[in-house]
């Protein structure tokens, strides 16, 4: 009766029979349905079925004795680099730490600016400097009166008279003089203005350039915003799928415990072996307690730039385990840099900057020679007499233009402006190259890290089914065991429901690490998915639970531990 059991339990535990397989090797190819996460938010039974497992903290082996890094190769540079295995299939260019120093003092972004704050520094010096100095002004100035003006000696007479004066004017106050001398045009109540022909040519020309580069702005916001709520996204569906594998594992935790006991209280087996099972059994029940908090804090990181009740929790709709391709695998690394040099609007941005910077440098050394334009006219009334006398009002009109170039400062202020303006153009120019090479590095980064995930993945898949299979076959040795001389013992069950769960939480972290680096490259190059766009993320596969493993029933003392009936 008992093997009759213990047989039905091998083959309700396997599905394939009587018999366990024969153990290979070889990994079996994994199924989706056993790759696939339930839902994380679903009600779970007290087995914990129906979870996708946990991941468990992952320590780094110890370094072994002797070099990192292979000795350098006979030959020079050139060797090293081909005899290199550090990244198969790439040819890595050795460094030492004195060459990075060296190019970094010479080559770095940061230094160059640097300087350049310097130079405008000595600009806005000269500036300052050139206030104590006037200004000068040359150039012709016409007058023209049309109506009342006043003698000398009192008498008010109508006239018509014009004037052309030719001549320099000296200005402290570092402005255009309002009257040239000898116009006698009154200043006040006048309508006036200087046109800087050279500000009115150059000015606009750099004020459309910023506005072009603010135009891309609201684009590389955008797409950062974008990008941030892809990552936040991401995040919840790690939280979700933590969750899910904090509940199976806590469900075969569940199991094992039950297993344990019956064994104890049976006297096939230990009570310290018990003992230690429910000690795992309450440490993925924490667990699962922790994933719940994580689920909720990533709700509430995705709820904050959504903009969404604070109060409600979001639980994500694609499965965790499903792959996002947006580029092609294949793309080569040199067409994706185009791509990204083409169509990033941090460049295009960067760009308008730098080309309203040149028409500024332009502006400013161009501004002593291009004359400018100052235009005054004064209309109205005008009237008086000798003595007290007080009449023959009537109407007067006073117009006087005058083209004129200007030295501020002597030349001083004129050569610190001039020498601002060449900082800013600088400045400008490194800044491009800055994103230039922030760009490129973005791109190369997305694509090594897409193409280390889509490795892990592999990996990982394979990492699970031989987990799962393991976690089978020591549950069927022993149920089928149990009592045996030489039988395995419960505990043994231990190591294999841990590793399942570190096998799962590793493929989770290879999924959504590839997703995460197939968005950051499609960022990187210029393209980012939007609402209007789904068809560029491809479906999900169909969701699918893993295939449980049943928990047995609790045995009587008679007999080994049978299997649990639905």
């Amino acid at each position: 009766m008992a093997g009759a059991i213990v047989a039905s339990a091998g083959t309700l535990l396997l599905g394939v029979g009587a018999s366990a397989p024969a153990q290979s090797a070889r990994p079996r190819p994994l199924a989706d349905a056993e790759l696939a996460m339930p839902d994380p938010l679903a009600a779970s039974t007290t087995s914990g079925r129906g979870a996708f497992p946990t991941a468990e903290t992952v320590h780094a082996p110890p370094l072994p004795d002797g070099p990192a890094f292979p000795p350098p190769a006979a030959g020079g540079p050139e060797a090293a680099a081909e005899s290199s295995t550090l990244v198969p299939g790439q040819v890595v260019q050795p460094i030492d730490l004195a060459s990075t120093l060296r190019l970094a003092g010479a080559r770095d972004l940061d230094i160059a600016t640097a300087r350049q704050q310097v130079l405008r520094a000595l600009g806005d010096l000269d500036e300052a400097r050139g206030l104590w100095l006037p200004s000068l002004f040359t150039g012709p100035t016409y007058y023209r009166l049309d109506g009342q003006v006043q003698a000398i000696d009192g008498h008010v007479e109508t006239v018509s008279r014009d004037s052309l004066y030719f001549g320099s004017t000296a200005s402290l106050a570092n402005s255009f003089p309002a009257p040239p001398p000898g116009s006698g045009f009154p200043p006040l109540n006048a309508l006036s203005g200087v046109l800087r022909i050279s500000d009115a040519l150059y000015g606009t020309r750099a004020a459309r350039r910023v506005i072009a580069a603010n135009e891309a702005g609201v684009e590389v916001a955008t797409n950062n915003a974008l990008l941030a709520a892809s990552e936040a996204y991401f995040d919840l569906q790690l939280a979700a799928g933590s969750l899910a594998i904090a509940r199976e594992a806590a469900g075969n935790a569940d199991m094992l415990a039950e297993i344990t006991e019956s064994y104890a209280r049976s006297g096939a087996g230990l009570e310290a072996d018990h003992r230690r099972a429910l000690a795992e059994l309450r440490g993925r029940k924490r667990s699962v307690r922790v994933a719940v908090g994580g689920l909720e804090v990533a709700s509430a990181n995705l709820i904050r730039p959504l903009l969404l009740d604070p109060r409600i929790v979001v639980a994500p709709v694609e499965p965790a385990e499903s792959v996002i391709r947006l580029i092609p695998d294949d793309e080569p690394l040199e067409d994706l840099i185009c791509q990204g040099w083409r169509n990033r609007p941090e460049l295009a941005q960067s760009r308008e900057l730098l080309e309203a910077a040149v028409l500024r440098l332009k502006q400013a050394k161009l501004r002593p020679f291009v004359p400018s334009l100052a235009l005054t006219y004064a209309g109205g009334g005008f009237g008086g007499g000798q003595n007290e006398s007080f009449g023959n009002f009537n109407t007067r009109g006073d117009f006087a233009a005058s083209l004129f170039w200007e030295l501020h400062g002597l030349g001083l202020r004129d050569r610190g402006i001039r020498r601002v303006a060449e900082a800013d153009r600088r400045t400008a120019d490194i800044d491009f190259t800055r994103v230039q090479a922030q760009v490129a590095n973005d791109v190369v980064a997305a694509y090594k890290s897409r193409l280390a995930s889509a490795e892990a993945m592999d990996d990982a898949r394979e990492a699970v089914a031989e987990a799962i299979d393991s976690l089978q076959l020591n549950f069927v040795n022993i149920l089928r065991g149990g009592g045996l001389p030489g039988a395995p013992r419960p505990i043994e069950v231990l190591q294999p429901i841990q590793a399942l769960a570190q096998a799962r939480a590793d493929y989770l972290d290879a999924v959504l690490a590839y997703n995460r680096s197939q968005f950051r490259l499609y960022r990187a190059i210029g393209r980012v998915p939007t609402p209007d766009a789904p068809s560029s993320i491809p479906a999900p596969a169909p969701h699918a639970s893993a295939a449980p493993i049943d928990p047995p029933m609790r045995a009587s003392p008679n007999q080994p531990p049978p299997n649990r009936p639905e």
